[in-house]
């Protein structure tokens, strides 16, 4: 039996191929509900994404497999915006601010210097070669300015971390080595729309693989907590079998600490947050210590709104803050944003996201939503509201954590899956985890999506759909529409998420 802990995405992708093969498999969730960061609500009705609300397309198979699973994949429907003080689009053809074209008019109309962005043209391929983070390569290649006013904040909302500390993403850097201009680099990795979504909603994603799974023979419990893991054993507390096939096949007993099972396991598959992770692997393997990043706070709060007046959507599908302008770091309106919600209901639906870990009031959102959006919105405009804090459970992917994933050394018998494992994204963790179920069943990479190789690990750009990339919306303009207007694409990490109906 193959025993899985975790059943956020890339777990409950590893139980649904590894159950379709024919595998006995046993999912383990502490949370009562599965998805991990994308977890679906109800406002005012109507059943909407409360994290991740899409995916980055870069990989084109991981379309493809949303596809095969029965579910309808989307484009995102407006552009983005930036607030500085003044609201502005956020440049076109172009990666989280940096242009393909270093003469695009929505830079060189926003900057006192574009000349300075111009020079990546003329700059020889060995400047910047030695970046090992986006701040780096930016400032390096077209200056400060570009960084600082455009960059910076489109990184630092979407991503909860500053360019200077966000690991390069392997593929930006690879098309910088090979083609010698950071502008040249932006445009290989530019087609069409850099995010899309699932008809419904990026939560019917985890939805669908456990029903695939179960379907298939799965056990997914859930309310049940991994305390522990030994070789070819994993213990539980207070697991309870809640779909799938019945019973507890392969519970040996009860430990000493009482309500512990002992769940003897084939193979464990950790599919866990970091801080998680790092408790529960040393049973099984050595790991050296690792100091994990603070996750930065983030509090989303999801309003239903009585409002015609956006409904045309007068900053796109979202907008983005330069940090100190605005109490709020981004707005995603979601209802401009995702066709299908505007179908679904009369309200206009916006996630106002806040680096904080604290009940923000639901005036505060208002009053901030209407200096971002150009809109006066009043209190009784408010058919329905939810606030999320997901506390500091996003770990931004730095450079050090990346080199310590690498570094891991998993012995037979144990895989290690998931967004800090990954790289940020759901387009990172996918892959990732299919490539993984491939080895474990002995397959050709790439009998699932893309291979080993489809997605370069541990990099946080370009993967703007974790919870985070609704920050604004976005088009390819920022690349980031991440999941979630709250810059939360980071990795999941220990604490949990708390939300309160207002």
């Amino acid at each position: 039996m193959i025993g899985i802990v975790g059943g956020g995405l890339a777990g409950l992708v590893m139980a649904k191929e590894l159950a379709e093969a024919g595998k006995r498999v046993v999912l383990f969730e502490e949370r009562p509900n599965l998805g991990g960061l994308i977890p679906a609500g109800r406002l005012a009705g109507v059943s909407v994404d409360f994290g991740a609300d899409a995916y980055t397309r870069r990989n084109p198979d991981v379309t493809e497999y949303i596809r095969s699973l029965g579910l309808r994949p989307i484009l995102p429907n407006g552009r983005s915006w930036i607030y500085d003080g003044d609201a502005f689009p956020i440049p076109a053809n172009a990666t989280c601010g940096i242009p393909a074209d270093v003469a695009n008019p929505d830079v060189v109309g926003l900057l006192a210097d574009p000349a300075r962005v111009a020079r990546d043209l003329e700059l020889g391929p060995e400047v910047g070669a030695g970046a090992t983070t986006m701040g780096e390569l930016v400032r390096a290649r077209m200056g400060e300015e570009l960084m600082e006013k455009i960059v910076a904040p489109i990184v630092s909302a979407v991503y909860s971390i500053h360019p200077d500390r966000l690991a390069l993403d392997p593929v930006l850097g690879a098309n910088f080595a090979r083609l010698g201009t950071l502008s040249a680099a932006v445009a290989a990795g530019l087609d069409g729309p850099a995010i899309g979504s699932i008809e419904g909603g990026m939560s019917r994603l985890p939805l669908r693989l456990a029903q695939l799974a179960r379907a298939a023979g799965a056990e997914i419990r859930t309310g049940a907590k991994v305390v522990g893991l030994e070789p070819g054993a994993i213990l539980v507390r207070d697991a309870g079998a809640t779909g799938g096939a019945a019973g507890a096949a392969g519970v040996s007993g009860v430990g000493e600490e009482a309500g512990v099972e002992r769940v003897e396991v084939e193979h464990i598959i950790v599919a866990t947050g970091i801080a998680r992770a790092v408790g529960l692997l040393p049973g099984v393997m050595e790991c050296e210590p690792i100091e994990i990043p603070a996750g930065r706070l983030t509090t989303h709060v999801n309003l239903a709104l009585n409002a015609p007046e956006l409904r045309e959507g007068p900053r796109g599908s979202g907008i983005l803050t330069k940090a100190g302008t605005c109490r709020a770091k981004a707005i995603s309106h979601m209802s401009h944003k995702w066709p299908w919600l505007r179908e679904a209901s009369e309200c206009e639906f916006l996630r106002v996201s806040y680096a904080v870990n604290e009940q923000v009031p639901i005036a505060h959102a208002l009053e901030d939503a209407s200096l971002l959006l150009g809109v006066q919105l009043r209190e009784e405009q408010v058919r329905d509201s939810y606030v999320l804090r997901w506390g500091g459970a996003l770990t931004p992917s730095t450079p050090a954590l990346r080199e310590w994933a690498a570094g891991l050394r998993v012995p037979s018998g144990v895989s290690v899956v998931g967004v800090w494992r990954a790289g940020s994204g759901i387009s990172a963790v996918l892959p990732h985890a299919l490539a993984e179920a491939d080895r474990i069943l002995g397959r050709e990479p790439g009998a699932g999506v893309g291979g080993a190789d489809a997605m370069p690990t541990g990099s946080g750009v370009n993967r703007a759909d974790g919870v985070g990339a609704s920050e604004a919306g976005v088009d390819r303009a920022s690349e980031t529409a991440l999941d979630g207007a709250s810059g939360t694409a980071g990795v999941a990490g220990g604490a949990g998420e708390v939300g309160e109906r207002r």
